[in-house]
């Protein structure tokens, strides 16, 4: 019945963040934001809470979602939060990130119950933050309210997984001389994101907690990082699957797909599969990608359809509707694909949360 499916390996993830949490010896706050990148935030939460410390979401809504399906553990909202919903977090006890002076002193006069907040500092990534120089002003709100609860202070690395670290190292040295400022007890400190788990020791070593999204399903956030920083405690959790349609035989001059982006050079054989754009394979794979059938890496050829793709496939071997299509592993990975798509692999993730797309989780219970 299910002719495309999304394959997420659940023991692979709770590896993964065994791995990150015995190679960084801090916390692990699991990203879970955008529908955990399409791939179930309610599903995965519930097989991985008792792995994870922190659960990081976007909105006020993603985090209502998870309570509603009983995750008991810390969810931080990562994003802006509107100063009406504040009242959400305090019934559903979650944290909030306050990432403006403004923003803190408006719910330091409006909330009357206590708030867990986690501050977020811009250190050079000019979005989300409060301004460095704004630090003693930030200090005196927090002193002087008494329905603030700071839980934690954080940054984000606008580069981590580039080659030239001097800019990443550059924010984590504003972000401890910021949190010099903050003495006495101790709070939750993070800056280190996938790539600075890969590629900046400088980024965890000092502070108390991590964060990821993609290394959860052995995804990279660059294609450098997964060619030259490999770890061995990551292991890809992605399987994509299609099935073979039809088999048909071309003849030399026809063209294929939409276009005409693909003329046979000499008689062929093609298999139509089941997966297209519209099962969030990009459109800027067409010509430029494979799959796997039968264990063969074989080409996509023509222009990717909406829900479809053409595969030349050899004359002798013996494929027939119904078989199986592999269009994304540890080989046809997707730093690859983002790479060829001049993207980043947290778009690639996110559009294969496509609904028709099915997510089908694997545990083993050997």
């Amino acid at each position: 019945m299910n002719d495309r499916t999304l394959e997420i390996n659940i023991n692979n993830i709770k590896n993964n963040i065994i791995g990150i949490k015995n190679w960084t010896k801090k916390l692990f706050l699991a990203v879970i934001k955008c529908d955990a990148y399409g791939m179930g935030a309610v599903h995965l939460s519930r097989y991985i809470q008792q792995e994870v410390d922190y659960f990081g979401v976007e909105t006020i809504e993603e985090a209502v979602q998870l309570r509603k399906n009983n995750i008991k553990k810390p969810i931080l909202i990562l994003g802006q939060t509107l100063q009406e919903d504040i009242k959400y977090a305090d019934k559903y006890k979650v944290a909030i990130t306050i990432g403006s002076l403004e923003f803190l002193k408006g719910i330091s006069k409006k909330t009357k119950n206590s708030i867990s907040v986690h501050l977020k500092f811009d250190t050079g990534m000019g979005r989300l933050g409060i301004a460095p120089k704004d630090t003693e002003k930030i200090l005196e709100v927090i002193h002087s309210s008494k329905n603030i609860n700071l839980e934690g202070i954080f940054s984000h690395l606008a580069t981590s997984e580039d080659p030239d670290k001097n800019f990443a190292l550059e924010q984590i040295n504003i972000f401890k001389n910021i949190l010099k400022k903050f003495p006495g007890r101790k709070y939750i400190t993070h800056i280190a994101n996938s790539g600075g788990i890969i590629n900046l020791p400088e980024s965890y070593k000092d502070f108390s907690m991590v964060r990821s999204g993609l290394l959860l399903y052995g995804v990279y956030p660059s294609l450098f990082l997964r060619t030259f920083k490999k770890k061995s405690f990551i292991t890809s959790a992605i399987i994509g699957r299609a099935k073979v349609l039809l088999i048909k035989d071309i003849p030399c001059g026809t063209s294929v797909g939409y276009g005409r982006t693909y003329i046979c050079k000499k008689n062929i054989k093609i298999a139509l599969v089941s997966i297209g754009y519209g099962d969030g394979l990009n459109r800027k794979l067409s010509n430029k990608f494979f799959v796997k059938i039968k264990n063969k890496i074989l080409p996509i050829i023509g222009n990717i359809s909406m829900d479809q793709i053409i595969i030349e496939t050899p004359q002798n071997l013996d494929i027939k509707p119904g078989d199986e299509c592999i269009f994304i592993d540890d080989e046809l990975n997707i730093e690859n694909i983002s790479q060829i798509c001049k993207t980043v692999p947290h778009e690639i993730l996110c559009n294969l949360g496509k609904d028709r797309l099915k997510k089908v989780y694997i545990i083993n219970t050997q």
